[in-house]
């Protein structure tokens, strides 16, 4: 009886899912039938569309029938539209062309895949899944918007040995992404716990 309501709950409710499985199916496809590179390089950015889908995913689904939380579809918006912003540099050729398009899309990138990290922590503290307070629940958003951020570039390092392509740039390259993830991350972080201090006065 509980794992039908959870199944009803989920079907009714499954926008982000939806959302997601489009974004992210839409996203292949473009990049499978738009000839704007080398067939290996565009093999390698699916490569990392399909992990960051399967990611979210996984998630969306252990959320739903583990606590019966289901993620908004702003959520799926925002991990859509952050590997959108790569693909783009990728489509337009803006990476090698707009010297700080890698810095915005990284920065931006992380912005949207930490709203969706704090958000599933806010939705968990919300509704008494777990008890974490404001300094814990800052420090794990960042923690993990990093290693996220730090799986996305080595899938990036995956594709170059794969395909033998060259999407990791110069000597500093990865480690100036990073620098532009981390901040992405502490700004919503912080935005977040402001908001969420808010929330808990009232």
């Amino acid at each position: 009886m509980i794992e039908s309501s959870i199944s009803k709950k989920i079907r009714e409710t499954s926008w982000s899912l939806k959302l997601a499985l489009l974004g992210f199916g839409g996203l292949v496809l473009l990049i499978l039938l738009w000839d704007y590179d080398l067939f290996s390089r565009r093999l390698a950015l699916v490569m990392t569309v399909v992990f960051s889908g399967i990611i979210y995913l996984v998630v969306y689904l252990y959320l739903a029938r583990k606590f019966q939380i289901i993620l908004p579809a702003f959520t799926a918006l925002a991990i859509v539209l952050g590997v959108l912003l790569d693909a783009m540099g990728n489509f337009l050729h803006l990476y090698g062309n707009v010297g700080w398009w890698d810095d915005v899309a990284h920065f931006l990138g992380t912005v949207m895949v930490t709203i969706v990290i704090f958000t599933i922590l806010y939705l968990l503290n919300k509704e008494r899944k777990i008890k974490i307070g404001k300094f814990a629940m800052g420090l794990f958003t960042v923690s993990v918007s990093m290693l996220l951020a730090t799986f996305y570039e080595i899938t990036e390092y995956w594709g170059d040995l794969v395909f033998e392509i060259h999407r990791i740039g110069e000597r500093y390259d990865t480690v100036s992404d990073l620098n532009w993830n981390f901040f992405g991350a502490l700004l919503v972080t912080i935005l977040g716990l402001v908001f969420f201090r808010k929330r808990k006065n009232r």
